[in-house]
């Protein structure tokens, strides 16, 4: 009977009978391992030396400090009854016990109890994974394995590599076509042949996996299909590959499906260079170009969940590798932020803690990246009640609830948070960028710009036609009224010389009205139909002059158009040449939404070019657009020609291109104040304007309200 009051000693829980200990992989430090056999789960949990001690004096009913004076006589290693407490607890967690070390089973009821969810619960917790088995193929794998035995041998290793360098130097020799060959992909039928590609090279995979788990006498006791974000994708269960004590196995099964894949790359590689246009030649392209991708670009990649993890948690030899650099990462940032001096999560080299802390950061920001593109996704590709939800449930879930969670733990370690010095640090740290942030202390406005002419011309024919003639090169100097290009149009000269022969005719039939009572009768009709066809006429020969190409101002021709020669037809959308005036300069810009409040007529600045060795230049705001641009006016400020504005290049009249920004800009014009000494070439750079002072949580929150109210419908 328990007796109120009075703290009972802790003692050791007893173990479930089912669990076998084996020995496992060393260590990459030469140090010995051990595994525990959980069968009734199907799991593996690997310890280390000093845990297998514990392990092996472990009664129940002990006292940890029994246990700790036990351990430490029998085997000469100093152990504490803390350490013993924190062996216990992750033997606990791990569900090897009969019954938990508090609780009993009241404890397990509860877990129970919290695992119990409903659909929707359900599906908010499985959505982005899951996993359907769909065959038991040991017995299977085991009739095939003599068949795939060569595919083991240093000799077709050998001939993996041969073909696969020579493939790459023949696909190197003609790189433009196998690089062009992309473009014939973005249709239904390219979709399909990469779908039927991915679908071979990734059962591949998992087989390449299975055979060689299997070679090595592990059991493979499924095969099936997962789910990652409703996307279908293959997987094996090699968990039985954590028995093997040679780390080297360990390592081949792990890599043997990216091995698969990049042998498969090879061989359609070579085909590709000599297999005929057809079907299967766009078979080899999609299994070269599907093997080479995924597996470098994905299946190699240490921060996800798919080989690459476990072939750095064993080269480094480190199992259970995120969890444990997440408990060292965790443990690296609070003493990094409050310098608590608490014992790391376990005993391990220097140089392996720190590798675990930066793995657990980069992880960090890694998977803040990636659900918050997942999120994105799922956003744009459900409907818009569905993708606001499954949005909300990425970012709570996957995002905010961890972060929420590390908030918790530290509010529970509160008090001793508070009774440190690196504590008031942080917090006066935290306070300085709080305040940062809050108030409004930056007045800059960045505007990209291009510095020219004041006066700058962009010449279009006024009427299409072939070109007979061009009169000027870049470079020369011109007056207003000169004539740049002249343009013939077959069709007009054959339409006017019709009209002449029918005004001629005409006027022959009412010469002979005074002889002709017909024609006296029709004289009216006559009159009218020469009157129309002589204004018809009149305009043919104004079109015909619009054929000529002139200089709308006087300057200088800084650019003309390459794809104008003579014998080629050109449209009246077709840009001839940019004349630029011989007077002031002029800067102009966009202005993004959020700026443009802050800035009015007057507001000064320096315009910053990009090109080196050229000055800055004082400017000053002359006028901001009422409306945004439908379109991108300069070209150079595009993100498609390595400005900074974004663009999604839409087509226009007559096959013409578009260039429509993805958030809104304002044209903005600046004058240069003074003679800048500029070259008679446009300049692009950034004008820094002095606007309104505004701080970043102002700027941030007008962002996202700015979305919200775009994504609403409002």
């Amino acid at each position: 009977m328990d007796i109120p009051g009075r703290q009972q000693t802790p003692v050791l829980p007893e173990l479930r009978q089912e669990l076998r200990v084996e020995a496992g992989a060393a260590g990459t430090d030469g140090a010995p391992t051990w595994l525990i056999i959980d069968a009734a789960q199907h799991r593996y949990v690997q310890i280390d030396q000093r845990a297998f001690h514990v392990l092996s004096r472990w009664r129940a009913g002990l006292s940890y400090a029994e246990v700790a004076d036990i351990v430490t006589r029998d085997f000469g290693e100093p152990l504490r009854a803390e350490d013993v407490d924190q062996f216990v607890r992750f033997v606990a967690d791990n569900n090897l016990t009969i019954e938990p070390v508090s609780g009993g089973w009241r404890h397990y009821a509860s877990v129970a109890d919290r695992g119990k969810h409903g659909w929707l619960m359900w599906m908010v917790h499985n959505y982005l994974y899951i996993k359907l088995p769909l065959l038991r193929p040991e017995p299977y794998l085991k009739a095939a394995l003599p068949f795939v035995a060569p595919l083991y041998t240093r000799t077709f290793a050998i001939v993996v590599a041969a073909v696969g360098l020579i493939g790459l130097y023949l696909v190197s020799r003609q790189w433009d076509t196998f690089y062009t060959t992309f473009q014939h992909f973005f249709s239904w039928q390219g979709a399909a042949v990469y779908g039927v590609a991915l679908i071979l090279i990734k059962s591949c995979h998992e087989l390449g996996h299975a055979f060689t788990a299997t070679r090595f006498g592990c059991r493979v006791p499924s095969m099936g299909v997962c789910f990652l974000v409703m996307f279908p994708v293959l997987y094996t269960d090699v968990t039985d590959a954590w028995r093997l004590r040679d780390r080297r196995e360990r390592l081949m099964i792990g890599g043997a499906g990216v091995a698969v894949e990049l042998a498969i790359a090879c061989f359609a590689t070579f085909l590709w260079s000599f297999l005929p246009d057809g079907v299967f030649r766009s078979l080899a392209f999609s299994l070269a170009t599907v093997g080479w991708v995924l597996s470098l670009a994905i299946n190699l990649n240490p921060l996800m969940r798919f080989d690459g993890y476990y072939l750095f948690s064993d080269a480094l030899g480190i199992d259970n590798l995120q969890s444990r650099a997440n408990a060292f990462g965790q443990w690296r940032l609070r003493e990094f932020l409050f310098g608590l001096r608490k014992d790391p999560p376990e005993r391990l080299p220097h140089r392996t803690a720190t590798v675990l802390t930066i793995y657990a950061w980069v992880v960090w920001v890694y998977r803040l990246i990636l659900f918050t593109g997942i999120a994105l996704l799922v956003y744009h590709m459900a409907f818009k009640v569905l993708g606001i939800a499954l949005f909300a449930v990425e970012i709570i879930y996957f995002i905010a609830r961890p972060i929420a969670g590390e908030i918790m733990r530290w509010w529970k370690d509160g008090d001793a948070i508070r009774a440190t010095r690196r504590t008031r640090i942080t917090v006066a740290v935290a306070v300085c960028m709080l305040l940062l942030t809050l108030l409004p202390w930056s007045t800059r406005v960045f505007v990209p710009a291009v510095v020219d002419a004041a006066e700058i011309a962009r010449v279009y024919p006024q009427h299409g036609g072939m070109v007979a003639e061009i009169r000027v090169k870049s470079g020369d100097t011109v007056q207003a009224g000169d004539v740049l290009v002249r343009l013939t149009s077959a069709e007009l000269e054959h339409e006017a010389a019709l009209t002449t022969g029918r005004i001629e005719l005409v006027r022959l039939r009412l010469s002979r009205r005074s002889s002709d009572a017909d024609e006296r009768s029709k004289s009216l009709v006559l009159e009218q139909e020469l009157r129309t066809l002589t204004s018809t006429l009149e305009g043919l020969k104004k079109e015909r002059a619009d054929l000529i190409v002139q200089a709308p101002q006087p300057g200088v021709v800084a650019e003309f158009n390459s794809a104008v020669h003579v014998g080629r037809t050109i449209g009246r959308s077709e840009f001839v040449a940019l004349i630029r005036g011989n007077g002031a300069l002029m800067a102009r810009g966009y202005v993004a939404q959020d700026d443009v409040s802050r800035l009015g007529t007057g507001n000064t600045g320096r315009f910053v070019p990009d090109v080196a060795g050229l000055p800055s230049i004082p400017v000053h705001l002359r006028e901001v657009a009422q409306a945004g641009a439908a379109t991108i006016e300069m070209p150079e400020l595009a993100s498609q020609y390595g400005g900074q504005i974004a663009v999604r290049p839409r087509s226009g009249d007559h096959g013409s291109k578009r260039l429509v920004p993805v958030n809104a800009s304002y044209l903005a014009t600046m004058a240069v104040d003074g003679d800048a000494g500029y070259p008679p070439v446009s300049a692009r750079g950034v004008v820094v304007l002095e606007g309104d002072a505004q701080s970043i949580a102002g700027r941030a929150w007008r962002r996202i309200a700015s979305v919200l109210v775009r994504e609403s419908g409002f």
